[in-house]
């Protein structure tokens, strides 16, 4: 072995090594042997080791991986020379991510070395090599893909989940592969789907499910977060969700398709609610705004009860900030009601404000479409550009920076398009029948469920305010002006 180890120069080489595991199992090699043979490699070319970096458990088919791109940002930033595999797919089986990475590297200066698949880079009868090698990797990746897509389908369009896993709220019967209602949890789905299409926040129904004892199929608690993937999902309406696509399932559905409706319908609604409002204590949080200066009142409960105050005023001071002080919360939210009351009232021009509600709409839609198409046409240029790119037809400078123009391109539609969409929904709210609901119901509404209604139908208050009555200005009826703007 000591007559195959070459000079050591002046300047070693700085090397990082690169591992890859897909899955741990018997007949796959372990990092640990993948490091040995590349801590080998380095030592008979006379590398350096700066760098172990490792990818466990991810497959080789996506780039979004963060061990490798820290391995290729260590070569573009000059703190390595050369990238160590163990072979060539652990940086990638796919034909594109390959191209790019490759391309990369030397244009940093830097190379790519395997330790078991001995290619000279350095020469064109080294590249095909690799490219050959790569290509066989790519051939195998999607070989397997095509077996595994071919499997997934065909249970897809029998109506069964394509990995086989349990689902929450069923029991998995092994014999025939359908999942089947489970006696505890069933209801228990059912009960989170009816109190989150009433208004009630994933919060407080996820600590409900933790409460009573429930876990997710993985055995871990329920957060906002799972509850809501999980609810979204729609499994137990009988849905099965495949590659963005949704397919009738051979499952008993748990809930009416009424209630599947009723909660999307709510879901679209909540995801205009902004996060740091949701799950206020106060009925009016992140609507109240100063009539004086426009910015933001918060609500806090001081010795004579709970307030809005605006916030500049508070941060700033009179002098620096605004002139507009505080008002006692109920005033507020008696002015709200009486504004919600009046306007339920309005039943004479019903038949005018469903037909703008229908014009809106369609112009809505219409946009949305339009945006939606431009986003798809911009991921088409993408996707060309990078095969033109990894054919050799665009130099890596242009391809970079024509890159960059449709990222930034596709980003801005794809914003605009999310507008849109909470253009479409907003567009369908009858609000006239929101108000009248929450007259009738108001003081049996749950405060959850009378908040995010309430939001659905007021876009903003302003509160002109004034010094409250009373000894020292304390414990009296605060003198306000208070103005509430429909949701348009």
């Amino acid at each position: 072995m000591a007559s195959s180890l070459r000079p050591v120069p002046e300047t070693p080489p700085r090397a990082v090594l690169y591992l890859r595991q897909s899955v741990s199992r018997d007949d796959s090699i372990s990092l640990a042997l993948q490091e040995a043979a590349c801590r080998q490699h380095a030592v008979q070319n006379g590398y350096q080791v700066v760098a172990v970096e490792s990818d466990p458990g991810v497959s080789g088919r996506t780039w979004q991986r963060p061990a490798v791109q820290r391995t290729i940002a260590m070569v573009e930033d000059g703190q390595a020379d050369v990238i160590v595999l163990w072979r060539w797919s652990r940086l990638s089986r796919s034909r594109r991510d390959w191209a790019i990475a490759a391309d990369k590297v030397d244009v940093a200066g830097g190379r790519i070395e395997s330790a078991t698949e001995a290619v000279d880079v350095t020469t064109a009868t080294g590249r095909l090599a690799r490219g050959v090698l790569t290509e066989f990797a790519a051939f195998e990746s999607d070989r397997i893909g095509e077996v595994w897509k071919e499997v997934h389908a065909s249970r897809v369009q029998r109506g069964l989940v394509p990995n086989g896993n349990r689902r929450f709220g069923y029991t998995l019967n092994r014999e025939t592969r359908i999942h089947e209602p489970h006696p505890l949890e069933a209801p228990a789905v059912v009960t989170a789907y009816e109190r989150a299409a009433a208004g009630e926040s994933p919060r407080t129904i996820a600590e409900a499910l933790n409460n009573r004892g429930f876990r997710t199929v993985k055995e871990g608690p329920w957060s906002d977060t799972t509850l809501t993937r999980f609810l979204d999902q729609g499994f137990a309406a009988g849905r099965i969700v495949w590659k963005g696509d949704v397919y009738p399932g051979a499952h008993e559905p748990l809930i009416t398709t009424e209630l599947w409706q009723a909660y999307t319908d709510r879901r679209a609604q909540r995801l205009t609610v902004p996060p740091r409002t949701k799950r206020s204590p106060y009925l009016l949080s992140g609507m109240v705004k100063c009539g004086r200066c426009g910015g933001p009142m918060t609500g806090s409960t001081v010795t004579f009860g709970p307030q809005f105050r605006c916030r500049r005023r508070a941060a700033y001071g009179r002098e620096h900030g605004c002139t507009g002080g505080a008002v006692q919360m109920w005033v507020v939210e008696e002015k709200v009601r009486e504004w919600v009351t009046a306007f339920a009232a309005q039943v004479d021009d019903a038949t005018e404000r469903a037909a703008s509600t229908l014009a809106a709409q369609v112009t809505a839609e219409g946009e949305e479409t339009r945006l939606a198409a431009a986003v798809v046409r911009v991921e088409g240029s993408l996707r060309r550009l990078t095969v033109q790119l990894a054919d050799g037809l665009v130099p890596a400078e242009a391809y970079t920076e024509a890159r960059d123009e449709l990222m930034g391109r596709r980003q801005v539609l794809v914003d605009q398009l999310e507008e849109a969409s909470r253009a479409v929904r907003a567009a369908g709210v009858d609000q006239v029948a929101i108000a009248q609901r929450l007259v009738d119901q108001w003081d049996r509404l749950p405060f959850d469920v009378l908040r995010t209604t309430l939001r659905d139908l007021v876009d903003r208050v302003e509160v002109e305010t004034a010094r409250a009555s009373g000894v020292g200005g304390r414990g009296g009826v605060s003198r306000a002006k208070v103005t509430v703007f429909e949701k348009a």
